[in-house]
């Protein structure tokens, strides 16, 4: 009797720890009449669990067939925590491929989810439910003179008129050519870049070639003789450190950047004609003879 009775105990003891590791199930159906050949039907599962307790992956039905007329489709989980519990979230797509003859009930049918903690397992019996498919036509449908009576035409595809939206489109692209052929004149792009009044441009560009790699001394001295050429060709003339004042007298856009002209002269005379020509490059130095063409550059095209 004493042994009979620890047994009972026992067993009480372990569905109440079973009831508390597994909180609750919820079953969530999608309507349950209507359905016909091919519909996609989807459920929830809810369950909530004590904090600590996971989900064995392999208990959750994976998609494939089921019987010759159900197919699980997808199936996915959502963890959320839910006041000190865990909730899980379990959310199935069956496909139905019955074709019913007449409106009858099937049925899905139902599954054990499995959790743990630590070496405990503890099941959670998820319900079969049942849905009303019915027919696409009757079994018997009135007699036609010819079978393909039966058929119907397909409907014809919708019409949109796209009037409004492709003289939109061409109004916002005749825009952009606008744009860019403004932004290729001002920056002296291809077919602009070749025209007599933006030397300085052209200096810009091919400064900035002789620079990509490592500033030695030789493409130092072939971006002074780059951009002598354009001081002499926006003067029309040959230009010297000592016409420089008169040179913007005659092109006062340039004045601003006087201080640069004398550095600029002062390096090129101690390059070319002097004993010291490193002195020149480190009174103005690459960068900024870079950026002084750059300068050059951008007066030009403001003032054009």
């Amino acid at each position: 009797m004493q042994r009979a009775l620890t047994a009972v105990l026992v067993f009480l003891g372990a569905s109440l720890a079973a009831q508390a590791q597994v909180q609750s199930v919820k079953l969530v159906t999608p309507r349950l009449f209507g359905h016909f050949v091919g519909d996609v039907l989807e459920d929830e599962v809810d369950v909530r669990v004590d904090d600590g307790v996971e989900l064995v992956p392999a208990s959750v039905p994976q998609p494939g067939p089921i019987n010759q007329w159900l197919e699980l489709s997808s199936s996915r989980v959502e963890t959320a925590n839910d006041h000190g519990a865990m909730l899980y979230h379990l959310y199935f797509a069956y496909q139905t491929f019955y074709p019913a003859l007449d409106a009858r009930q099937l049925d899905v049918p139902g599954f054990t989810l499995s959790f743990k903690s630590g070496d405990h397992i503890y099941p959670a019996q998820v319900a079969a439910w049942s849905f009303g498919i019915s027919p696409l036509r009757e079994i018997l449908p009135p007699a036609k003179a010819s079978g393909g009576a039966y058929m119907q035409p397909d409907a014809p595809p919708p019409y949109y008129n796209l009037q409004r939206e492709s003289y939109l489109a061409f109004g916002l692209l005749a825009a952009m050519l606008i744009a860019l052929a403004l932004l290729a004149y001002h920056l002296a792009w291809w077919p602009f870049g070749a025209r007599a009044r933006r030397p300085f441009t052209e200096a810009s560009r091919t400064i900035r070639k002789l620079f990509a790699g490592a500033e030695t001394g030789s493409a130092y001295r072939q971006a002074l003789v780059v951009l002598h050429r354009a001081v002499d060709s926006t003067a029309a003339r040959a230009v010297f450190s000592e016409d420089v004042p008169v040179f913007l007298a005659q092109h006062p856009a340039f004045a601003r950047l006087g201080e640069q002209f004398s550095r600029f002269f002062a390096s090129s005379q101690s390059v070319f004609f002097s004993d010291k020509p490193a002195a020149g490059m480190g009174a103005f130095s690459a960068a900024e003879l870079r950026q002084f063409s750059d300068q050059l550059a951008a007066t030009e095209r403001s003032a054009s």
